[in-house]
């Protein structure tokens, strides 16, 4: 095969370009970026239906009724928050966050770990009792987690 040199290769006259934008790579900065939010969106939403998919795999080899109007409700609701969770890690809003912002009141700890109160009455019209989300397995294990947190970071193989 033919090597390919300066010589080889014949320029399109640049007078006869009607379209420039569809000439190849543009150097803009708004939409580098704007290809890149939409590159961002689309792992994001690819993960959180992964994510769903095995969640609704856990849900029926427990026997719950997945098959019920109530469980699609929500369920939907749960991969929406779940997605808003994500999009929130990753700086892009999502109208789950305001939800989340609105129920949840966060309180730190003497030991330094963090606990959720959710308080549904501040969108609810009939007051109702507070809930804690977490149960003392699930504090202990994020407890742990976040003891750990020192020890490796992820965020520190994005400068690599």
């Amino acid at each position: 095969m033919k090597s390919l040199s300066k010589d080889n290769i014949i320029l399109f006259p640049t007078n006869r370009i009607v379209e420039k934008k569809t000439t190849g790579p543009v150097k803009d900065d708004k939409l580098v970026k704007k290809l890149q939010e939409e590159q961002t969106k689309q792992f994001i939403e690819t993960s959180v239906d992964d994510i769903s998919i095995g969640l609704l795999r856990k849900f029926y080899d427990l026997a719950i009724k997945t098959t019920k109007p109530s469980f699609t409700k929500d369920l939907a609701m749960l991969v929406d928050i779940m997605r808003g969770l994500v999009y929130r890690d990753f700086g892009i809003k999502h109208p789950a966050q305001s939800l989340s912002d609105k129920l949840v009141e966060l309180k730190t700890l003497k030991d330094g770990s963090q606990s959720a109160k959710i308080d549904y009455s501040t969108i609810m019209e009939k007051k109702h009792k507070t809930h804690k989300p977490f149960s003392p397995d699930i504090k202990d294990e994020i407890r742990d987690i976040n003891d750990q947190a020192g020890f490796f970071d992820g965020d520190d193989l994005k400068d690599e």
